[in-house]
């Protein structure tokens, strides 16, 4: 185990050490390492959308009428059966 004061905080010598305790990992630490990191890459891509709807919105992109009529086009293309 890697105490805190032990981990280096430039990048090059954390992902060594990172990568280091990655390959002790039993199978399923592995598991649940990679929906820890699909969760943090999630979270960054909800975010970065976030802005981006924000800056829409702020530049008249996303009006509720603009909404509204793309809703009225997408439906009338993709009718309900």
């Amino acid at each position: 185990m890697v105490k805190p004061m032990d981990i280096p905080s430039d990048a090059p010598s954390l992902k060594k050490v990172l990568h280091e305790r990655i390959e002790q990992l039993s199978v399923s630490k592995l598991s649940l390492l990679n929906r820890v990191l699909l969760q943090l890459e999630a979270e960054e891509l909800a975010a970065n959308l976030d802005e981006a709807f924000d800056a829409d919105r702020k530049a008249g992109k996303l009006s509720n009428e603009r909404i509204q009529g793309i809703i009225a086009q997408v439906r009338a293309e993709h009718p309900y059966r």
